[in-house]
């Protein structure tokens, strides 16, 4: 479709009393008109379109209600950067010779994304203009994309900017999730949770990386040059201290728990298991009392099923502790999982990532898996 819009209603032709559509493709002469047409224009009207979001230059905003676990778009890239072709002298960024050889629309599209120009001068010795907003474009923009197939594979070192995921803004407590296809380039984006209409798009620049306020917001200054504002990072005093104690806690177990060898190790050790356990489901109902991080709930949940089912299986059973720390988390996870939780941890994790990617899914998979083997 156009993405100049006819001018005429997109139902019945009228060419008086024209209102845009929301995702501004289409126009309609009445409300009847448009509700007439929504069953074919919902094919190619988008779920989010791109608008100013206040104090954040622009962003995507989603323009319904969108579901968790609904792929909002799926997008090819303006430009794929390789690592290797990285000279690593003075402030050069590679890939500009495969930006002069791009259709005029791709450059326009690529140079009006977020130009850093006055937050970062490194790249202000070069005389070619506009190679030197390249770089600050393509540095501020850009993401290493992770697309192997499977965590073992070997990662080709792909920088790549997107004219629409590229908009995306970065929250520390995000609401969607991306990832490429396998072996490609291309790249969606899911939501985590519901989206509500009117509510921005949000994921995590971070990655994997997490850490107290200051750290987080030092990587996000120094790699895409703002200051994060986020419900999170605007937190004070000692919901700020609370929130870095959990996140860092969190962290450190899902850390300790990361590799086959050490994950084993906890399940064979009978003296401690219990022990282990007990920490884990602490851990487990703390990250409840934060905001949610869905993927790293769910990689929790599926390490806490396998610790309690190899307590049972070492140690013949196992009862909760009656001291008063132990009785508080158990009401905390029954009020958020249900009473019989500790039955349904499994079930539980595979709810929880099951509209995570792929990766979480298959870290998910691989700890539930370790019990069979």
């Amino acid at each position: 479709m156009s993405s100049t819009p006819s001018s005429l209603c997109n139902s019945c032709q009228a060419a008086s009393n024209l209102k845009y559509c929301t995702c501004g493709q289409v126009v309609y002469c009445s409300k009847a008109c448009q509700q007439v047409d929504w069953v074919r224009h919902k094919q190619s009207c988008p779920m989010v379109v791109v608008r100013v979001v206040e104090g954040k230059g622009k962003g995507l905003v989603a323009i319904r209600n969108i579901s968790a676990g609904t792929v909002i778009f799926t997008e090819d890239p303006l430009i794929i950067v390789s690592k290797k072709d990285e000279q690593g002298v003075g402030f050069e960024v590679p890939g500009y010779e495969e930006f002069k050889k791009m259709d005029q629309v791709k450059k326009q599209e690529l140079m009006e994304l977020y130009d850093p120009k006055e937050k970062n001068t490194n790249f202000d010795c070069h005389e070619d203009s506009e190679y030197a907003k390249f770089c600050r474009i393509v540095t501020a923009n850009d993401i290493s994309i992770n697309n192997k197939a499977h965590p073992g594979d070997v990662d080709l070192g792909l920088d790549v900017v997107y004219k629409q995921f590229s908009r995306i803004n970065h929250s520390c407590c995000p609401n969607s999730f991306a990832e490429c296809e396998a072996g490609s380039a291309t790249h969606s984006v899911r939501t985590g949770k519901m989206i509500k209409k009117g509510q921005e798009v949000t994921i995590s620049y971070l990655g994997s990386k997490d850490g107290t306020r200051e750290d987080r917001r030092e990587d996000l200054l120094n790699t895409w040059f703002f200051h994060c504002t986020c419900e999170v990072c605007s937190l004070t005093g000692e919901e700020r201290e609370e929130n870095d104690r959990v996140r860092m806690m969190v962290l450190t177990y899902l850390m300790d728990a990361g590799s086959k060898d050490n994950i084993i190790r906890m399940m064979n050790d009978k003296k401690n298991i219990t022990a282990t356990l007990r920490n884990y489901l602490r851990v487990l109902a703390d990250s409840y009392s934060i905001e949610e991080d869905r993927g790293k709930r769910a990689v929790m949940l599926s390490i806490c099923h396998v610790l309690y089912r190899q307590a049972k299986r070492l140690c013949g059973g196992w009862v909760w502790p009656s001291d008063n720390d132990s009785i508080m988390v158990r009401m905390t996870l029954q009020k958020y999982l249900g009473e019989n939780f500790l039955e349904e941890l499994d079930m539980l994790a595979i709810s929880a990532a099951s509209v995570l990617t792929r990766y979480f899914k298959a870290n998910v998979k691989w700890n539930l898996g370790l019990l069979t083997e």
